[in-house]
């Protein structure tokens, strides 16, 4: 699958300092992709070091994440916090 902006929701925050929720049936290894939260970067102002708590699903089984946005050029990558 990809993106969604159905499923994101702002959790409160400012640029920079942002929380969201996301939830997607796609698996946390797509999410994390580069350029998966790209149209985030307007949709919602996503922007660097703004966080996304997403709720994954792979094979039934659902995982919560936490993410660290960086944004250069428009282009939106995330950090999964270990």
């Amino acid at each position: 699958m990809s993106y969604d902006a159905s499923t994101m929701r702002l959790m409160g925050g400012v640029p920079g300092q942002q929380l969201f929720l996301y939830r997607t049936p796609d698996a946390i290894g797509t999410v994390d992709d580069a350029g998966y939260f790209d149209a985030a970067v307007d949709e919602y102002n996503l922007s660097t070091g703004d966080m996304v708590l997403a709720v994954t699903s792979f094979g039934g089984v659902q995982a919560l994440s936490a993410l660290v946005v960086g944004v250069a050029a428009g282009q939106a990558s995330v950090t999964p916090l270990a």
